[in-house]
């Protein structure tokens, strides 16, 4: 069987967080203005890609907390060689095959580029299929920059004041950490912001309670860029056409589904409380008396005021307090070229789908769903991409729309 699109390996050994080259004045490679990073020395990246045989990678959220989690990635390649032994001092990749290397994975189909992963490697691991060869497979297992983030602390946000938006906020903490301002993809957003606090915390904590503050998306893309998107913009992706899949012949055609009607998102009693503020409790009396009190609370919030904490906390138990059917897995197979390939590779946290399932004594499921987490699972001959989703938390108000033109639901 013949992949109809190959996944490219790509090792980058050298220091830093741009993934291509460094410049290096004069060189006709590294040289190019526009595209090199300025630094002393070439970096070598490495295409590992003929001797690569199988390929894992895992990004999604966090439903019960509502956090996005680093993604993850898992990738298993042969060194005939033994360039790729760390203490081999004959091999040219030699003394750079270290953690915290950057790997890369990117595919084309029809004549688009599409990332797949981008992290730093955490972990390089040796085994032999049989004690009697001398090449060695090679394990290495990745982590998006949410590490990164995670790992370095901050205190004081440079420029940071009162009636700050979230991107201005998020792109004052990433300056901190000196994140290229060239590889971010943030939202400006709507939410007022009270002046940082100037506790010691992780960039990343700093910037999760920008985020939950506004009910944004915070997460690393598949090209390794730290991506804001604010609340509006959810909205209005999780409004936006479509990728429609079924079992039915008509549309995109899936190989496997999980459907689940629990009670893991459920609260219907809503605490938020913002630094140097009151708690904000809003609940659900009908909701109480079906399911039980459920409380869901978060502190340390960042928003400007108590009135725009309120109105957050009222939004999440409008979206928590019901108990709503979801797709936990989408399975589509890639092996072949059909019409599955191209949303597989497209689809990116927050876009909406629509998926039809059919069901005994017809009763068919048909639920539009925002995409959550997606993985792809590649060896040389098979390739898995299995999505999971959720309902939107809010969704652009579309006239005449019988799911998206709710008044008091929808946002205009």
């Amino acid at each position: 069987m013949t992949l109809p699109c190959l996944p490219t390996v790509r090792i980058r050994l050298g220091t830093g967080i741009t993934f291509g080259n460094q410049f290096v004045l004069g060189d006709t490679q590294n040289g190019i203005l526009g595209t090199n990073v300025l630094g002393e020395s070439a970096i070598q990246v490495v295409d590992v890609t003929d001797t690569v045989r199988q390929i894992s990678t895992r990004h999604g959220r966090d439903r019960m907390f509502e956090e996005y989690l680093p993604s993850e990635a898992y990738i298993e390649f042969l060194d005939y060689t033994g360039d790729w032994n760390p203490f081999n001092t004959g091999s040219p990749y030699y003394p750079e095959v270290k953690p915290m290397r950057q790997v890369q994975v990117v595919t084309q189909y029809n004549g688009t580029e599409y990332f797949l992963y981008s992290g730093f490697i955490w972990s390089w691991d040796y085994d032999w299929d049989d004690p009697s060869v001398d090449y060695a497979v090679v394990r290495i297992q990745a982590v998006d920059a949410f590490r990164l983030l995670a790992l370095a602390n901050i205190t004081n946000v440079t420029g940071a004041s009162t009636n700050d938006l979230p991107g201005e906020r998020i792109d004052q903490i990433l300056d901190e950490v000196n994140w290229p301002p060239s590889i971010r993809a943030i939202d400006l957003g709507d939410t007022e912001l009270e002046n940082d606090n100037g506790e010691e915390r992780s960039v990343l904590e700093a910037i999760q309670a920008v985020e939950q503050s506004d009910l944004g998306a915070f997460f690393i893309n598949h090209e390794g860029w730290p991506t804001y998107y604010s609340r509006t913009t959810l909205a209005q992706k999780a409004a936006g056409t479509a990728y429609q899949f079924d079992d039915t012949g008509t549309n995109i055609q899936y190989q496997a589904i999980d459907v689940s009607y629990d009670e893991t998102e459920l609260a219907n009693q809503v605490t938020l409380t913002r630094n140097n503020g009151q708690p904000q409790t809003v609940s659900d009396s009908a909701s109480i008396d079906e399911y039980f009190l459920r409380t869901y609370s978060r502190s340390g919030l960042v928003m400007h005021d108590n009135p725009t904490a309120l109105i957050r906390a009222n939004q999440i138990l409008n979206y928590r307090k019901q108990i709503r059917m979801r797709v936990d897995r989408l399975v589509l197979d890639l092996s072949s070229d059909t019409n599955r390939v191209e949303p597989a590779l497209t689809l990116e946290l927050g876009d909406p789908i629509i998926v039809t399932k059919q069901m005994a004594g017809g009763t068919d499921l048909t639920l539009r769903l925002t995409v959550q987490g997606h993985n792809h699972d590649i060896t040389p001959d098979r390739w898995i991409t299995t999505l999971s989703t959720a309902y939107p938390l809010s969704a652009a108000f579309v006239l005449g729309s019988a799911e998206l033109g709710v008044l008091g639901t929808s946002t205009l």
